[in-house]
């Protein structure tokens, strides 16, 4: 009795793309090496003095890989000041979700606001003009629109699931004044952070509750 021929087995396909879902995560682990390197680097020496070959070198992310998730070292700013502000839009977020009323929320969002510098070595650096370099302020400027408006849109949708009953132009009027009040503290801060995030947060009960 003869066996019945075996198929060989499927030779392995070479070149075959990774999945979707693998690729993406490969490209935000990628992303994310480069800009907390690019983070730490500008944090010690500028972003001025900060080459595409240093960033390759420190990441360990080829230089021909970088240019083609970013393109140029200007896209890389870019990327860079928006990853530094969404964690730091993030951080307030849990801060508002994390709190236990409205008033709460927003002593601890102000906390987390004036606590950037400290926490975040980068926006310290591009604030005080570190190391004589004046390089990545474009980026904040221009981004600064995109920045309020995101951290707007966090607190007003919080602020609308607390105080249901108060006008919604209200509320969204409220976050406004607060968000925009917030980072100019955190530009120019005072001596006394506490003292800060006090009236801050009486400039909001004032709005918001002002029987």
């Amino acid at each position: 009795m003869t066996r019945p021929a075996t198929r060989p087995a499927p030779a392995p396909l070479r070149g075959h793309p990774a999945p979707r879902g693998l690729r993406e995560e490969f490209r935000e682990t990628l992303r994310e090496r480069v800009l907390e390197t690019a983070s730490a680097a500008a944090s010690e020496q500028g972003w001025g003095q900060v080459r595409m070959s240093d960033l390759a070198r420190r990441s360990g992310v080829s230089r021909s890989a970088i240019h083609r998730e970013f393109g140029d070292k200007e896209a890389v700013a870019d990327a860079l000041v928006a990853h530094e502000s969404d964690r730091v839009i993030a951080e307030v977020g849990q801060a508002l979700i994390d709190a236990p009323d409205w008033r709460a929320g927003l002593t601890a969002a102000l906390r987390t606001t004036m606590a950037a510098r400290e926490n975040h070595p980068l926006i310290e650096t591009v604030l005080t003009a570190a190391h004589d370099d004046l390089s990545l302020l474009p980026q904040l400027t221009t981004g600064s629109s995109a920045i309020i408006a995101r951290a707007r849109l966090l607190l007003a949708t919080w602020l609308r699931g607390h105080l249901p009953r108060l006008p919604r132009p209200l509320l969204d009027d409220a976050a406004d004044v607060l968000v925009r009040a917030a980072l100019s503290h955190l530009a120019a801060p005072d001596t006394d952070r506490e003292l800060t995030v006090a009236r801050l947060q009486r400039l909001a009960v004032r709005l918001l509750d002002p029987r």
